[in-house]
């Protein structure tokens, strides 16, 4: 039997479309995006335009501000201490000991994430590096048992990746930095050692939280 291909649908480009202009910086924190406009340049209706930046809010990506025009969301320094903290709060809680059964399997994906990863970085498409950093933060937690866990530190990720996509001036630089902070969170996990491995995420969370803030206060890296 064949499988039925997925269709992308009208609401899932529009959003991918608009999450893309803000990770480039094309739209900058603040700039309102009016849906006739918006729907107009984009050949679509409304009602799939509004399921799209329904998903960008609940990304973080825009503010909606009804009656007035969604904007793309600014991020000030306590929003990214309050998220960086849960980040640390509940990741290095979620990275518990997997099952024997599953650690080679999520390993592997692991390492061809960060292949990827490297690849994005090689081609300069940070938007996909971006991505690729959210899937691997997910698959850090994968085996924990708690799904609610992992729905909120994949909301909350979202969020802040999108925060660290703000450092745009830096961002091959800082791209390549957590590239080798995930190498070491590999490396650790490989030798069954999951004490190493939950410091070296705290290495990695503190290490994000300390770029982005520096960039905020528009401080030298």
């Amino acid at each position: 039997m064949e499988k039925i291909a997925k269709k992308v649908t009208l609401a899932e480009q529009a959003y991918e479309y608009i999450k893309k202009l803000i990770m480039i910086g094309e739209l900058k924190p603040g700039d309102e995006l009016p849906e006739e406009k918006l729907a107009m340049e984009l050949g679509i209706s409304r009602t799939p335009l509004r399921e799209a930046l329904k998903r960008l809010a609940g990304d973080a990506l825009i503010e909606l501000k009804q009656p007035r025009p969604a904007v793309v969301a600014d991020f000030t320094q306590q929003d990214v201490e309050e998220i960086m903290e849960l980040r640390r709060l509940l990741e290095i809680y979620g990275l518990q000991e997997w099952p024997i059964a599953d650690q080679e399997r999520v390993i592997g994906e692991m390492k061809q994430n960060v292949d990827l990863q490297w690849q994005a970085i090689q081609e300069k498409d940070f938007v996909r590096f971006m991505d690729l950093d959210q899937e691997f933060h997910s698959l850090l937690c994968s085996n924990h048992r708690n799904r609610r866990l992992k729905d909120i530190i994949r909301g909350i990720n979202t969020g802040g990746s999108r925060a660290f996509m703000l450092v745009s001036d830096t961002i091959a630089g800082s791209s390549e930095k957590a590239y080798a902070e995930h190498l070491a969170i590999i490396e650790a996990i490989e030798q069954g050692n999951f004490q190493e491995a939950k410091q070296q995420l705290a290495i990695h969370l503190n290490n994000i939280e300390y770029r982005l803030l520096k960039y905020i206060t528009r401080e030298d890296l």
